[in-house]
């Protein structure tokens, strides 16, 4: 009687281990990239670049992730190139500002070499003012006459991949 009832008990216990299912869930937010394109033709615009006529100061400190190729090529390194392009975003953001006119910088490690430090001086700017270009706006772009200086500009994007806010502290 007790072996039947030990053989009926691990009976039991294999059956319902095997009725033990695993589930797994999966979740995919995978964004595909589209090619974006128009068949519809825009309008050239302008806008005016309202400069501040105070000068700003801005730093950030990095962690030094820096090679000897990086400070060897430092004008080519993407790291340094970085480095300076999120500081400048990130005081144009402090300034709210559209971008930082006339910029200059400079870049120290500090004593024993485990960070780096950006610092950036420059005039901040917004656009204001935004229209449609006119027939003398387009023969001043395209002749370069006139006092007003013109620059081209886009949306620039720091989101690199390679070089993400891990290198900010």
């Amino acid at each position: 009687m007790k072996k039947s009832i030990l053989v009926l008990a691990c009976a039991v216990v294999a059956l319902m281990f095997a009725s033990c299912d695993t589930t797994y869930n999966l979740t995919d937010n995978n964004t595909h990239l589209l090619t974006v394109a128009s068949s519809a033709y825009t309008l050239p615009t302008v806008a005016e670049l309202q400069v501040a006529p105070t000068k700003i100061s801005f730093q950030m400190t990095y962690k030094n992730n820096l090679s000897l190729k990086d400070i060897s090529e430092f004008s080519a390194s993407p790291k340094v190139q970085y480095m300076i392009k999120l500081t400048l975003n990130k005081a144009a953001e402090k300034y709210d500002a559209d971008l930082i006119v006339a910029p200059n910088y400079s870049i120290a490690t500090s004593e024993d070499f485990k960070n780096v430090t950006v610092s950036i001086t420059g005039y901040p700017a917004t656009y204001a003012n935004f229209r449609t270009a006119t027939a003398a706006d387009m023969d001043m772009i395209k002749n370069g006459t006139s006092g007003t200086t013109v620059v081209p500009c886009s949306a620039s994007s720091i989101n690199d991949r390679d070089y993400n806010e891990f290198y900010a502290r």
